[in-house]
């Protein structure tokens, strides 16, 4: 079997607030094989977008340190690279899409001069050359009058139209991995379709991998092959994506899709999950799911579950999984 395209280890990411340490990614594990796309799962502040972030070696440090574990790329710890080593991968060999284009594109240059100077960072000498790079990957992703809106701004745009932008950017030295860290957020369903889908042709038609932080259970079922859910900084359970999202074997991943707002009867409540979120400062013992958990025994409350392949392919850290897992079969 070849080795992941990325793969991480027993992550550890500590933000130090005052006289707390808070524990936002906790042992975090997960892989990305060449070529699939992989949702990242779960509520705000299970860290997601933290775990991508320190993928990409953007954590605001300090407050924020990586406190342990390995994130192998291509069979070489990132964690370990120079800073200028870093640099010459990023854009060629990793890219992110962030959810908020509007802060992340610069509004005093046009966004042609932007994605060209992707290619004049990276050795492309001629500017003629580089401004026609940038006008014909406009037209790639789907922007009309490619020449013309090369010269506008970024507040000239639609929101859709900017995350247009960042994702031309993005691929625009033909990266292996794409992190697209919520990239339909605040986009009316239409555009969220349009933005998916040309990140999964791009994806076909370059053999680019892509892990996608996302909060919405549709968008991981109809673009991923695997999903990866997580809770209080861990990845809790790992599979295949319809079996995950068909037959959870991990409480929360059960919760989280009861959750989902779906057709019901008029008047009909919604079945939201109990309790709060942990305080990523003062982790419960045990299962940090435990207070939230119906499924919670002595056991859940005195030690942290070992993570566990429960099918081929799927991973979960939970003491009762397989109860779990005969529920939702019945």
């Amino acid at each position: 079997m070849t080795e992941p395209l990325l793969t991480v280890r027993d992550l550890k990411v500590e933000f130090q607030t005052g006289l707390e340490t808070v524990h936002a990614v906790n042992g975090a594990s997960l892989t990305v094989e060449a070529g699939e796309i992989v949702a990242v799962l779960g509520e705000s502040g299970s860290g997601k977008s933290v775990t991508a972030a320190a993928i990409m070696r953007i954590l605001p440090i300090p407050p924020a340190r990586i406190a342990g574990g390995e994130i192998i790329f291509q069979g070489r710890n990132i964690l370990t690279l120079s800073p200028s080593e870093w640099k010459q991968m990023l854009a060629r060999d990793v890219a992110l899409v962030l959810q908020d284009a509007l802060s992340a594109l610069n509004p005093v240059y046009p966004v042609g001069w932007q994605i060209a100077e992707v290619f004049r960072v990276h050795g492309e000498r001629s500017r003629k050359v580089a401004n026609a790079k940038a006008v014909e990957l406009l037209k790639r992703v789907g922007i009309p009058d490619p020449e013309r809106r090369a010269k506008e701004y970024p507040h000239q745009f639609s929101g859709g139209m900017r995350q247009r932008v960042m994702i031309a950017m993005a691929v625009a030295l033909r990266p292996r991995l794409l992190i697209a860290d919520e990239p339909t957020t605040a986009l009316d369903v239409t555009v969220q379709a349009d933005i998916m889908d040309m990140i999964t042709q791009i994806s076909w038609e370059e053999g680019m991998s892509v892990l996608l932080v996302t909060h919405d259970l549709g968008v991981a079922l109809r673009y991923a092959q695997r999903v990866c859910v997580m809770y209080a900084g861990r990845v809790v359970e790992a599979g295949p994506v319809r079996e995950v999202l068909s037959r959870p074997a991990h409480p929360y991943t059960l919760a989280l899709l009861q959750s989902a707002p779906q057709a019901r009867a008029e008047g009909e409540r919604l079945n939201p999950i109990s309790g709060s979120p942990p305080d990523l400062a003062h982790l419960p013992p045990g299962c940090p799911f435990h207070p939230r958990c119906r499924y919670a025994a002595d056991v859940c409350r005195a030690s942290r579950p070992a993570e566990t392949n429960i099918l081929p392919g799927r991973r979960v850290e939970c003491h009762r999984a397989m109860e779990v897992l005969d529920v939702v079969a019945a």
